[in-house]
């Protein structure tokens, strides 16, 4: 009986040795600075030509919790501003304070497209802006290695809705000090192609095609945490419909800055 009972705790203390290892979930902070520029010729239209700029900023409290396969994320908006030139109100940018997204995390570091948890006009109108505040983050990779993604994002709002295709690159190019932290540097370079339908100031559909590049850097520490970053996108499209003889060029500039907040 004794050999039995001890049998079965041998076997038991197997299993446990075989567990994954579960840690605590980790929060961490980031601020998410955005620049955005965007030129329209409306000539076609008799508007001439349009320009908006303006800059966001974003305070984001970000939670991984291991879950099979990767894991969980949980980002909340801690706040949100625009600078006096945003055209979105800032009476929105107050509404999105606690909106909630989520999301998984890979094994391989991917994260995959954030979804709101509590969804309002102001979490929608926002959820753009946190697209891509968080890159591949490879743990366990190291300099010189190379790999690749192709990921497609959409977003359908009634008659807004726009296909956004991604190919990135990665290269991992060396190591540098991130702060008092050991980091990896990683360089990215993207090309995208965008289709879709938005609406316009008279209610008519719009549709809206072309392409975009851009490239970036950002810091990974060895055990796979995000430690910042900042990129740059440029796109040339076109927009068709009922407004216009023509279709009307469009060029947009967006940058992005990442921070981590001690």
């Amino acid at each position: 009986m004794r050999a039995r009972q001890l049998a079965a705790l041998a076997t038991f203390a197997i299993l446990l040795g075989a567990a994954p290892a579960w840690r605590a979930p980790v929060t961490s902070r980031f601020r998410v600075d955005q620049t955005l520029t965007q030129d329209i010729d409306a000539t076609a239209a008799g508007k001439g030509r349009q320009r908006v700029a303006f800059s966001t900023s974003s305070f984001l409290t970000v939670t991984l919790t291991d879950t099979a396969g990767g894991k969980a994320v949980r980002v909340v908006v801690d706040s949100m501003r625009g600078d006096s030139t945003s055209p979105i109100p800032p009476g929105v940018f107050d509404s999105a304070r606690g909106a909630e997204f989520h999301s998984f995390l890979s094994a391989a570091g991917k994260l995959s497209t954030l979804e709101a948890v509590n969804v309002s006009p102001a979490a929608a109108r926002v959820q753009g802006f946190l697209t891509d505040f968080f890159p591949w983050v490879k743990a366990g990779a190291r300099p010189g290695e190379r790999w690749a993604d192709t990921s497609s994002q959409s977003t359908t709002n009634g008659v807004d809705s726009v296909v956004v295709r991604r190919v990135t690159s990665y290269t991992v190019a060396g190591r540098e000090p991130r702060g008092a932290r050991k980091a990896l540097r990683v360089l990215s370079a993207y090309t995208s192609t965008i289709s879709g339908t938005q609406p316009t100031d008279t209610g008519q559909p719009a549709r809206i095609e072309g392409s975009g590049k851009g490239s970036g850097t950002y810091f990974v520490s060895p055990d796979g945490a995000y430690l910042g970053g900042d990129w740059r996108l440029e796109s040339s499209l076109t927009i068709a419909g009922a407004f216009a003889e023509h279709p009307l060029p469009i060029t947009i500039s967006q940058t992005t800055k990442v921070t981590p907040i001690p």
